[in-house]
């Protein structure tokens, strides 16, 4: 999941406000935001391997004699989820309006770029850590950085200035909503 920081105060309660008094203005203003966003949304599409990064990643790992794998978390680890498949990966590169606040943050996105594919999402972050494991090895020497599909191409596209131009959108409807409140003069 891609985030990126601009800092727009008191943008929830004003989104509220849109989406009771003015639901066709809040709408405009998502869909002219997600039109800034899908170049580069379009980018990371194009920069997803079309065949699996590792040789044996889309070859199914059931194997009949072997105990089951367990997450962490105590639940039966499905491996299904992680088998590559581009078409899948590309197709689940999505741009989100805003979603919940981060554990520890006090912020929260506006709008975002995510993948919501699980084997895409572990080749995007793949070997962030201290790992020198040989499959992240083979990775970084493939397809060096990290950051490999979202976050490279919010790079490339200039995502600074789509992040400015962004914030600027919703500066613009939203002193387009206070006009339109004070036109109404309370009305509404």
């Amino acid at each position: 999941m891609l985030r990126v920081k601009a800092d727009v105060y008191g943008f929830r309660a004003t989104k509220k406000l849109m989406r009771e008094l003015e639901p066709d203005l809040l709408k405009e203003m998502n869909t002219s935001v997600k039109e800034q966003l899908a170049p580069i949304a379009a980018r990371a599409k194009s920069l997803t391997p079309s065949q699996a990064p590792l040789s044996g990643w889309n070859r199914r790992p059931f194997n009949p004699g072997s105990r089951p794998s367990y997450s962490p978390y105590g639940r039966r680890w499905d491996y299904n989820r992680l088998e590559w498949n581009s078409f899948e990966a590309k197709r689940q590169i999505v741009i989100r309006t805003g979603s919940r606040r981060a554990r520890g943050s006090l912020t929260r996105p506006l709008f975002q770029l995510q993948s919501n594919n699980p084997a895409n999402a572990v080749f995007e972050l793949m070997g962030r850590g201290k790992s020198n494991v040989h499959m992240v090895r083979n990775v970084k020497r493939g397809f060096p950085g990290t950051g490999r599909v979202l976050y490279r191409a919010f790079d490339q596209i200039g995502g600074e200035r789509v992040r400015k131009d962004v914030a600027d959108t919703i500066k613009k409807f939203e002193a387009e909503f206070n006009r339109r409140l004070d036109a109404s003069g309370g009305r509404l």
